[in-house]
């Protein structure tokens, strides 16, 4: 039984194509190497005697950073290139990284970090972009969730080996850090092939993909990043405040907490790519991230019953990581489906951009709402936000299919006409037509 379960796991990675693998493999290399991240509250406070405070200043600029990195690697992909870009986000952030290792002064310090944080995530958008042009309808949801793997690998791996480089030296940790940013963007260059961007252009106007959309013009797209924001800030709890739960209100030290975390990667790892190969196709994917939200919901509800606190983690954790294996990937494909090939990178890095906010914005709430209120109240709170975010994405998805069944998918723009899009076996009507909503 084991070895069919086996057989069965490793039977949901065939298919997938050769340079999605080599884009995991990179990924792998880059993240395992992000191990700078995860000490650097401890490198500022112990290595250069900072305060709290300023330790929390200079991780503020590091979120300011990512978000806009995360909306200038959007522009940059569609102007550049999805190849270039992420190779010289991670040639540069290797060498920032290096380069960090000098700093010492405050001010300094918080504009290092900034440009630090901006040349990194200029990297993932143009990640996302290749693994969907390297990727085939069919493969696609598989794919994703290998470069899901490969980062939930990367960060498992990535604090145990930066605390053995920390206990032997603070400069170690930088430069191994740097060094594996380096490998991976020469290993980049010579195993993807470029593919052209115009190719991939012309094979969407050959499909009748509507290419000349603006995704900053898209009102269904923002309102999806809407109801994204709101269930980011519902997951990110499991990284802010949980913590901070089990310690005061189950008075567990770190290696218990550090135990239970570690569950939510080894499920995700273990449970999301059988179960998405499983599920490909049968459902449109905002359904399944609804399905994901109920989930989240959930996951928090537990706290709010008389459960052992053992059981209660155990189950949040559990409902949780599934509930994240229901909503990350199929809202990725969905934001993949939306795309055409000229803006991909700017729909993929406005998607990248509303995690980066809640990333900033689900720690502020947390700690905010169990300072005046309590634990209790914030699970109310989460639970509202699942159910809000479950409720737009299923008004969301009914408008779609309300528009697919009118035969055209209606692109929303304001003051521009729309090109409508035939759906199979049905006539587009003429170009130039007034708005569809």
């Amino acid at each position: 039984m084991i070895t069919r379960a086996f057989t069965s796991w490793l039977g949901a990675y065939r298919g997938i194509p050769q340079d999605v693998w080599f884009l995991a493999l990179v990924n792998l290399i880059n993240r395992c190497g992000s191990m700078v991240i995860a000490f650097m509250t401890l490198y500022l406070t112990q290595r250069l005697a900072f305060t709290i405070e300023q330790a929390g200043y200079v991780l503020g600029f590091f979120g300011v950073g990512a978000l806009c990195g995360a909306y200038l690697g959007g522009w940059l992909t569609d102007t550049f290139g999805y190849r270039r870009i992420q190779f010289w986000s991670l040639i540069l952030n290797g060498l920032m990284l290096l380069v960090i290792v000098w700093v010492r002064g405050f001010w300094p310090m918080c504009a290092a970090i900034l440009v630090l944080s901006l040349i990194s995530e200029t990297f993932r958008p143009a990640n996302a972009v290749a693994i969907q042009r390297h990727s085939t309808p069919e493969t696609r949801q598989r794919s994703i969730s290998l470069y899901r793997m490969s980062v939930n690998l990367g960060w498992a791996v990535a604090p145990a080996l930066g605390g053995v480089l920390a206990s032997i030296s603070w400069n170690w940790l930088f430069w191994i850090d740097g060094m594996t940013c380096i490998v991976a963007g020469f290993a980049l260059m010579l195993l993807l092939p470029n593919k052209r961007v115009d190719a991939a252009i012309a094979e969407a106007k050959a499909a009748g993909t509507p290419d000349d959309v603006n995704p900053y013009r898209d009102r269904v797209y923002w309102a999806f990043l809407a109801f994204t924001f709101l269930g980011a800030m519902v997951f990110m709890q499991l990284i802010w405040t949980i913590p901070v739960f089990f310690k005061e209100t189950y008075h567990w030290d770190e290696w218990h907490i550090g135990l239970v975390a570690a569950l939510n990667g080894i499920i995700v790892f273990v449970v999301e790519m059988p179960l998405v190969s499983r599920l490909d196709g049968r459902r449109a994917p905002l359904g399944f991230v609804r399905t994901g939200l109920v989930l989240y919901g959930l996951s928090y509800f537990i706290f709010l019953t008389p459960l052992w606190p053992l059981m209660a983690a155990l189950v949040f954790t559990l409902a949780i990581s599934v509930g994240e294996i229901f909503v990350m990937p199929f809202s990725t494909n969905f934001v993949y489906g939306r795309t055409g090939a000229q803006h991909a990178g700017k729909y993929l890095g406005l998607y990248t951009m509303a995690y980066s906010v809640s990333n900033i914005a689900a720690p502020l709430l947390g700690t905010q709402v169990i300072a005046r209120w309590g634990f209790d109240v914030l699970w109310m709170l989460l639970i509202g936000f699942s159910a809000i975010s479950w409720l737009g994405f299923r008004a969301l998805d009914r408008h779609i299919q309300t528009s697919v069944a009118t035969g055209f998918i209606p692109v929303e723009t304001e003051g521009e006409s729309v090109k409508p899009v035939a759906t199979e076996g049905m006539q587009a009507p003429e170009a130039n037509t007034p708005e569809y909503a």
